[in-house]
């Protein structure tokens, strides 16, 4: 599985960034998040809370862990499960008219059927989807 999503936010990278990575207010702004947190500081090892909403209604919970950090550039978390590794990483780059933001999502290891089997490709791409067109409205000036 691979997803790749791309925006470009009309605001500097640094307004993008803070907002992006305030995970306590997404739900503010965020359509698919009803809660978010972190479990400490913004810095690899830093255990992400999320709770969301699948397209088709239900709500979902997951816990990935940050893997990288590069501040107004990328951040990486990994969703971790038995034979199961999928990363999530957001990358920031400056524009003429703002900042592109890519958000790249994949699954591997032999268990990653089984999270296909409830996140397909399509359904991941329609929640960044809406998560990146939540963000870009919510930074225009």
């Amino acid at each position: 599985m691979s997803v790749s999503i791309t925006v470009v936010a009309p605001a500097a990278p640094e307004a993008v960034w803070e907002r992006w990575t305030d995970f306590a207010r997404w739900p503010d702004w965020n359509p698919e998040c009803l809660e978010a947190s972190l479990d400490g500081p913004l810095a690899p090892g830093t255990t992400l809370d999320l709770h969301l909403r699948h397209p088709r209604g239900r709500d979902f919970y997951t816990r990935p862990r940050i893997t990288n950090v590069e501040p107004e550039r990328e951040i990486v978390w990994e969703a971790r499960g038995l034979g199961l590794r999928a990363p999530t990483r957001t990358a920031l780059s400056p524009e003429p008219d703002g900042t592109r933001v890519t958000i790249d999502a994949h699954a591997r290891g032999p268990m990653a059927f089984t999270y296909r089997m409830s996140v397909t490709d399509r359904t991941q791409a329609l929640i960044y989807v809406a998560m990146l067109d939540a963000l870009s409205s919510s930074v225009r000036a």
